[in-house]
């Protein structure tokens, strides 16, 4: 096949569980953004939020550069992480450069919902996930979430909204969108 799934969307939302669980059902090699951004912060660390911000510009620049090789190679494969225009762009213009079928899934959800999620995680997370500042209130959360919303999707997207649902629903709704 010649296939590209990606996930995306709001913080907290179950994104890399769907991508754990849509890579075990489809057989797909998965990879991302924070699992490559943690192994960078252990590398390099980052003392500044600008710097954790580099951190997480390379990781997604890895992430494209993966796709770069799996579509040359017309391998399928899965990317997960919260992408910006341009770098869904980066993607798109391969995609059509190589003729590689994509399938966008964005997660919604909640915002009280999702922002509960995010504080109850919060002490297990890896230290490369917590210079944002977002722990401040759910007023800083939901302003950094609606500013993440705007950035424009280049593909067709395929919303689900987790709100009162589990990773298997999650899981069976992305599938039902995946040719």
């Amino acid at each position: 096949m010649n296939r590209l799934i990606i996930i995306t969307g709001d913080l907290a939302t179950g994104k890399s569980t769907l991508a754990d669980n849509l890579s075990l059902s489809l057989n797909i090699p998965c990879f991302k953004k924070d699992v490559i951004k943690e192994k960078y912060c252990d590398e390099d660390g980052y003392s500044t939020r600008e710097e954790n911000r580099q951190l997480s510009l390379r990781a997604v620049n890895y992430m494209i550069d993966t796709f770069t090789r799996f579509a040359s190679l017309k391998q399928d494969l899965i990317l997960e992480a919260n992408f910006r225009s341009g770098e869904m762009n980066t993607i798109k213009d391969i995609a059509e450069k190589e003729k590689i079928d994509v399938t966008c899934i964005v997660l919604r959800g909640d915002m009280e919902l999702i922002y509960d999620r995010f504080m109850k995680r919060l002490p297990t997370r890896h230290p490369a996930h917590k210079s944002i500042g977002l722990d401040r209130g759910i007023e800083y959360f939901a302003a950094y979430v609606n500013e993440q919303r705007k950035e424009e999707i280049p593909f067709i997207p395929h919303i689900i909204d987790v709100t009162n649902k589990d990773e298997k629903e999650v899981l069976q709704l992305a599938l039902s969108f995946i040719k």
